[in-house]
């Protein structure tokens, strides 16, 4: 039976398609285990523009979900609402390229009592056990597994969702292969900028923000000044492919839905090996799994 799979620009857009795959019924409601294979955790979590005190307000379809990933989510904090919705019972982060011991925590996701706010922490017996029975509990627990490549690893295919980041094979996090990220302002906020030394942007980390002047025109800038990582060779990004590939196979993998992430516009998988690194796994992937590729 063919896999239903979707292809996505960034790692966000991941949450709606989720509820595309639970609308369409190729996936369940609730329980699922998400494999998420990517160079980053993606596990951020913090305030929302939303408020989740109510569970009547959370998104019920694909199209209400679609709005609040536009509203709300990040390209690193789109994990923590989905285990708060229940959607994941078991989140796997497989993150390393060699092999690693399997690493596993129960963990908890609740809703914070200023209501847009989740945070997430430790299972801790003799203080939540009795969550775990109350159907009326703010927690939402999870069990969190990290490692993977091992032989002797078992991942239950019951429930699988694979969530791919592209990244994974080839990342360049000092984003220095896209175009500057940039925002212009008016000449008013510029210069409240320049006059107040208090001003909430001056002190934030100077090393990823700053406001410039260029031309006449006024700009927000942020910038990650990293070491610029010189591109993974293909030879190598075969290789990676080829162990996930084999890991795979020797899991008899068979995920009910798969989520590929490009990292297209963010810039963490570098322009210069991206459509390399898309048709090679997909082409590999397609060999051990009989695809179906879907546009949502």
């Amino acid at each position: 039976m063919s896999i239903p799979t979707i292809i996505i620009d960034e790692h966000n857009e991941a949450f709606y398609i989720w509820h595309y795959f639970i609308e369409k019924k190729f996936i369940n409601r609730t329980e699922n285990y998400l494999l998420h294979v990517d160079h980053h955790e993606d596990m951020e979590c913090g305030g929302y523009d939303w408020d989740f005190s109510d569970k009547n307000n959370l998104p019920e379809n694909t199209e209400e979900a679609k709005k609040f990933t536009d509203k709300c989510l990040g390209i690193a904090d789109f994990i923590i609402p989905a285990i708060y919705q229940d959607i994941f019972s078991t989140i796997h982060i497989l993150k390393n390229l060699i092999p690693a011991p399997l690493k596993i925590q129960d963990q908890y996701v609740k809703c914070l009592d200023n209501k847009f706010i989740l945070s997430y922490g430790n299972y801790v017996p003799f203080i939540h056990s009795a969550e775990k029975n109350n159907l009326q509990s703010k927690y939402h627990f999870f069990r969190k597994i990290e490692g993977g490549l091992n032989e002797n690893d078992i991942i239950p295919s019951d429930n699988l969702i694979l969530d791919v980041d592209l990244d994974y094979f080839c990342w360049d996090d000092s984003l220095s292969t896209v175009e500057e990220k940039r925002l212009e302002i008016t000449s008013e906020a510029y210069f409240d900028y320049i006059s107040n030394k208090n001003h909430p942007f001056r002190i934030l980390p100077r090393k990823i923000l700053k406001i410039e002047e260029r031309s006449g025109k006024y700009f927000i800038i942020y910038k990650e000044n990293l070491k610029p990582r010189p591109p993974t060779s293909e030879e190598i990004i075969i290789k990676r492919i080829d162990r996930l590939m084999n890991y795979f196979v020797n899991l008899n993998l068979k995920p009910k839905a798969i989520d590929i992430c490009r990292s297209s516009y963010s810039g963490y998988l570098p322009r210069q090996r991206a459509e390399f690194v898309e048709r090679e796994f997909i082409k590999k992937l397609n060999k051990i799994m009989d695809l179906n590729l879907l546009e949502c």
